[in-house]
């Protein structure tokens, strides 16, 4: 900038806010606070990546049990139609599964009664 006799005086100097949010910046640098930052921001990349793959194996997942649920409930329409035909002794299968979990023990009792056939 020139001075009222026309002289160049060099760059007008650095407001004092600048210089202090340069000296900010400057600390941060030296802290490696920027450093941690893009730590950071790659710690949270393999996450979402882990994420990511997680997600898609659950759904791979469940699309094995849909796979699954749908043959035991094919096979329990076969059975049910081979026992309408077919009876069984109720005492025979209660003997059978009476060592079984609760939750076998009452799926089988109810697939027998729904075809309607104990004798």
């Amino acid at each position: 900038m020139s001075d009222q006799d026309g002289k160049d005086q060099g760059p007008e100097p650095a407001p004092e806010g600048a210089k202090a949010h340069q000296v900010f910046l400057d600390l941060l640098e030296e802290s490696g606070f920027f450093q941690q930052i893009n730590n950071l921001e790659e710690s949270l990349k393999a996450i979402t990546a882990e994420l990511q793959s997680f997600g898609e194996n659950a759904k791979e997942r469940m699309e094995e049990t849909e796979n699954l649920s749908a043959h035991v409930l094919v096979c329990e329409s076969i059975l049910a139609v081979m026992l309408k035909k077919y009876p069984i002794d109720a005492g025979d299968l209660k003997a059978e599964i009476k060592d079984r979990s609760p939750t076998v023990q009452a799926l089988a009792l109810d697939l027998v009664e729904k075809a309607g056939k104990l004798f």
